[in-house]
């Protein structure tokens, strides 16, 4: 193991601290916030929803990821609740985003792929938590597939870049005497420049700096960086066929070595914005009376299994962080309860809200287990899906997951050796296909029928899975 060097990386933030505790500084006699029979939660409370953009769930310093420093991140962990197992329904940013705007699957509204609009018609989180009586705003990414009026969020500055413009135009809604309860959105870009940096392009977002030549000072090689045995073949297809979204197939360790610095530099830039964001609110007269919801849309391949970029169904690109801090919710919790972002989230903020989630959208409330009101989620498994969208060949390559809290059953449409099934405990990196042997045939069965159940409630009928 290389020694830790902090020569080449930002400098840790001087944070004042998101405390939530300047109950002085509230705006007094506004009948959202009056709180509920002692317990200090107001009865409306500010909501703001923090996204990044492809960051995997380990890159975050609190996760004891030592090759980089996210001080507004682990001060949002330490005073809050940090979900370790949260999985989107898709590791792709559009169907993953309208995803968490509707709580549906992709498959079930049509945005599958990036570039797609709703088919039918759902109710969407922004005008049913507006029509709770909340501001709804939104600023930066959307990348939605419906318009930004449909889904109920108004003014402020949409789709703006870089990255410090959304902070600045988030500090300003801040700054301002609202009279009703607010629902702020700030979708940041990064670390999803992690795309041009692997191709060695411009970064959108500004440089990052040369990265250092010294082995010592770069992030090793993670423990799951070779292909696994019986990967299914279409994976590595599509990597070979498309080399201007994977590059790395000539990849010598020093670029590795050097790609995963780059992308923990971008962690740590969006991090920073974080931290001025949560700084303004914490200064302003809303800091006790705001849940804050911190999200990224989908994870990156971070070298895992000789991978880049996102699609596939491996943890590095299905698990993201996913961080509840605020008032009531409890204080430096990791929780290891199976979570489905893009369903659960859109119920998780509705109750918050004091809206109730229409029967359309799926996923259940994580409030009663962020107040610790609630030990479990009363759920057997999650699912997530896949279509990969930028492949030259095998476009539109297809999968699906599922997870129960032992095991982990991903399917491919095409190409051989199309299972894997991991055990999660004993083999967290996701190494040992166990789909081929002979002796976890049952544990196999058992998975398809799972799976099986779940394509006909969610009407994913086409795809052509394999029954027992």
């Amino acid at each position: 193991m290389r020694g830790k060097t902090n020569a080449d990386r930002s400098p840790p933030l001087s944070r004042r601290g998101f405390l939530l505790q300047s109950a002085a500084a509230a705006v007094a006699g506004s009948a959202w916030l009056n709180a509920s029979a002692g317990s200090g939660i107001p009865d409306k409370p500010n909501i703001v929803l923090i996204m990044t953009d492809q960051q995997t769930a380990s890159a975050i310093s609190c996760a004891r990821n030592a090759w980089l420093s996210t001080p507004a991140m682990d001060m949002l962990a330490r005073q809050g609740i940090r979900f370790d197992q949260a999985c989107v329904t898709q590791p792709l940013c559009m169907p993953s985003r309208s995803s968490l705007q509707t709580g549906r699957y992709p498959h079930e509204i049509g945005v599958t792929t990036n570039g797609r609009k709703f088919r039918g018609e759902f109710p969407m989180l922004g005008r049913l938590i507006g029509n709770a009586g909340y501001e709804c705003a939104y600023i930066g990414k959307w990348h939605v597939g419906a318009s930004f009026e449909t889904a109920g969020y108004t003014g402020e500055a949409f789709d703006i870049s870089p990255d410090a413009r959304k902070t600045e135009a988030a500090v300003t809604f801040l700054g301002r005497n609202h009279r009703t309860p607010f629902f702020l959105t700030v979708s940041y870009m990064n670390p999803h420049n992690v795309c041009e940096l692997a191709r060695g392009e411009s970064l959108p977002d500004g440089p990052i700096g040369a990265p250092p030549t010294d082995p010592e000072a770069l992030p090793p090689l993670p423990e799951n960086f070779a292909i696994p045995e019986n990967e299914p073949s279409a994976i590595r297809i599509v990597q070979r066929k498309s080399p201007y979204q994977y590059p790395t197939r000539d990849w010598d360790d020093l670029k590795w070595w050097q790609y995963l610095w780059g992308y923990y530099r971008l962690v740590e830039k969006v991090d920073a914005e974080i931290g001025n964001l949560l700084d303004a609110l914490h200064a302003s007269p809303y800091a006790d009376s705001t849940i804050v919801l911190m999200v990224s849309d989908h994870g990156e391949g971070v070298a895992m299994h000789h991978w880049n970029q996102k699609q596939v169904l491996y943890d590095s690109c299905i698990r993201v962080p996913l961080i509840l801090s605020g008032p009531g919710i409890l204080s430096g919790v990791v929780s290891t309860e199976l979570v489905s972002t893009g369903l659960d989230i859109p119920r998780t903020l509705l109750d918050f809200a004091g809206a109730a989630a229409p029967e359309s959208m799926r996923g259940v409330s994580l409030r009663e287990i962020a107040e610790g009101t609630q030990s479990a989620v009363e759920r057997s498994h999650i699912v997530a899906e896949t279509t990969f969208a930028q492949s030259t060949t095998l476009l539109g390559l297809r999968g699906r997951m599922l997870r129960t809290r032992l095991f982990k059953y991903c399917v491919y449409d095409t190409g051989e050796c199309r299972e894997q099934l991991f055990d999660m405990d004993a083999d967290p990196g996701e190494t040992r296909n166990l789909a081929v042997q002979s002796v976890h045939q049952d544990t196999l069965r058992q998975l398809r029928a799972a799976m099986a159940q779940w394509a006909e409630q969610t009407k994913d009928l086409d795809f052509p899975y394999i029954r027992s």
